[in-house]
């Protein structure tokens, strides 16, 4: 009989042990690529090198006249229907967004998804109290350009543009190469018309 009752005393450790495992096994963080450790990871996920990207962000262009740069600029933005957000001219910088409509039989092309992120992780502290700072809402059919206009040298301008979408910089050139196209017919158009 002792013998009996010290093995279902073993089972029932192992049996015990074994729920435990499983169960600790169930609540273990999965470790994949998908997650995020570190800014250092994001900042270096870009597909090129960052200075192939630069090469393709960035013209320059033989003039030192930053304010008509600036406005062929806005036209330019404006022509690929981008609504200008920002525009600082000591700075050089010009913003804008648009709508991106991936697919155009979407039906609920008015409701746009929203990235939102949790307002219980993002807080503020202060003397005094603390606060959530957010909710942070990102739409994924917005496409966001930022035009920079600086001086180069003392007879060039350098202008770079970056554009977002979905979060995420975009990495392909055919963007890139349309607004620079865009750019330089305005600039063409603007000194034909002077």
């Amino acid at each position: 009989m002792k013998f009996f009752s010290q093995q279902k005393r073993r089972a029932g450790f192992f049996l015990l042990w074994l729920c435990t495992g499983v169960l600790l096994q169930g609540c273990a963080m999965q470790w994949g690529a998908e997650l995020q450790w570190n800014s250092k990871s994001q900042i270096l996920m870009s597909e090129d090198s960052q200075v192939k990207q630069r090469a393709i962000q960035t013209r320059v262009f033989e003039t030192t006249d930053k304010i008509k740069i600036m406005r062929v600029t806005v036209a330019a933005m404006q022509d690929l229907f981008f609504d200008i957000d920002v525009l600082d001219e000591d700075l050089g910088v010009v913003s804008g967004k648009k709508m991106f409509h991936e697919n155009p039989n979407d039906p609920w092309p008015d409701h746009p998804t929203y990235y939102a992120y949790e307002t219980d992780n993002l807080i503020i502290f202060n003397l005094t109290n603390f606060r959530t700072w957010g909710p942070f809402k990102y739409r994924n059919d917005l496409i966001r350009m930022t035009v920079t206009v600086r001086p180069k040298e003392k007879t060039r301008l350098l202008v770079r543009a970056s554009v977002q979408y979905d979060i995420r910089a975009v990495q392909d050139p055919e963007m890139y190469q349309k607004f620079f196209k865009t750019l330089e017919q305005s600039l063409f158009l603007s000194a034909q018309s002077e």
